[in-house]
């Protein structure tokens, strides 16, 4: 009788236990902050540079350089339901081209870009596939700027160095859609591949004290190609 009581307490008290133990991890939110960072390629698809890039637009050869590039994110992202969050993105672009002095002068030419992105996102995630792999697809809206450096380099009849440089600035809204699949190491740790689509139009630019309304805006249009780590707390 008394080893009948026994195993009815240890039965009900384990029943107890398991259904707290359910209960505390259905309730308990769990990795609910994502932490990105993305590195890559990234190839603007703009046709032609506008009117004041003269470095650009005397040499097509230049320009093509130039839409290739270096692109690095970050990015936070909240989970509120298991397969939405919201959150924010930065992006940074930046290319650099060289053109060799030429025949008349013996003038060096280069073009400095730098391109920024910061925005609201929202996200969505699949379930999990292959017991490690999710996707997701993202959305953002928010802000660009633009700054392009020319500099010219000679050497004068002293033989001294001389350079001459034009920074031109820019910004606007833009935004962006892009996606990738993730491989998960651990419930924290996680490895990506992404692919997205990023731009906006830059209709003015300023240069010293002075402000231009372009003939030909400057695309910033841009495909990115990256692989990246994601912390997840």
């Amino acid at each position: 009788m008394k080893l009948s009581r026994i195993l009815l307490f240890t039965f009900l008290f384990s029943s107890l236990m398991v259904n707290a133990q359910e209960k505390e991890e259905i309730d308990s939110p769990v990795n609910r902050h994502t932490f990105s960072m993305d590195l890559g390629y990234a190839y603007r698809l703009s046709a032609e540079p506008n009117e004041l890039f003269y470095n650009q637009t005397n040499n097509s050869d230049h320009y093509s350089t130039l839409r290739n590039g270096f692109q690095i994110n970050f990015a936070y992202d909240y989970n509120f339901k298991p397969s939405l969050a919201f959150g924010f993105k930065t992006s940074a672009f930046t290319s650099n081209s060289t053109i060799a002095p030429d025949s008349i002068g013996g003038v060096e030419r280069k073009d400095d870009m730098y391109i920024f992105y910061v925005g609201p996102t929202f996200k969505y995630i699949s379930p999990i596939f292959y017991d490690k792999y999710t996707f997701y697809a993202r959305a953002t809206v928010g802000y660009f700027s633009l700054r392009n450096s020319e500099i010219k380099t000679a050497v004068n009849s002293s033989g001294q160095t001389v350079s001459q440089s034009s920074v031109y600035k820019g910004h606007n809204i833009g935004w962006g859609l892009d996606g990738g699949i993730d491989y998960s190491i651990n419930d924290f740790l996680s490895l990506g591949f992404n692919i997205g689509f990023l731009g906006a139009n830059i209709s003015k630019l300023s240069f010293g004290e002075e402000k231009k309304d372009l003939n030909q805006s400057e695309s910033l249009y841009r495909l990115d190609f990256s692989l990246g780590v994601r912390i997840k707390l």
